[in-house]
Order: C-alpha cells, then sequence, then structure tokens
C-alpha cells in the first residue's frame, strides 16, 4: 500500500470504535459516516480491510498520487 493511500485513523478515514468493538468509515472531505444502507445506522465492520475497502469507495477525491 502507498503512502498516499494509507487513511487516516484519527477520526477519519477508517476508525476504531471501541464502544462498538468494530470499525466505522467516515469520509475525509465531509466529514459524512458511512451508513448500512438497510438499516440507516452507522456502517460496522469487523475486519480492517472491509472497512478500508469501503472506505476506498466512499472517499471518492483523489489523493496525492492517485489519479
Amino acid at each position: 500500500m502507498a503512502h498516499a493511500q494509507v487513511p487516516r485513523l484519527h477520526g477519519y478515514g477508517v476508525l476504531w470504535d471501541t464502544g462498538a468493538r468494530c470499525y466505522r468509515v467516515r469520509n475525509e472531505t465531509t466529514g459524512e459516516w458511512l451508513l448500512d444502507t438497510t438499516s440507516g445506522d452507522r456502517a460496522r465492520y469487523s475486519s480492517f480491510n472491509d472497512a478500508f475497502s469501503a472506505w476506498r469507495c466512499f472517499e471518492v477525491h483523489h489523493r496525492p498520487g492517485e489519479q
């Protein structure tokens, strides 16, 4: 994974929610949380890789070094 593609873990990008014991995904540009399409609650991920993949789709602006 290139340095420019690493999600920020300080409240943006992929974040570990200690209370819910899961990963959450947040858009770095708008501050919007990725929501579950069926319940409307914040989406939950037990795997960092799944959360990171969702973040890459949700966070659509280009980061340095990406095309």
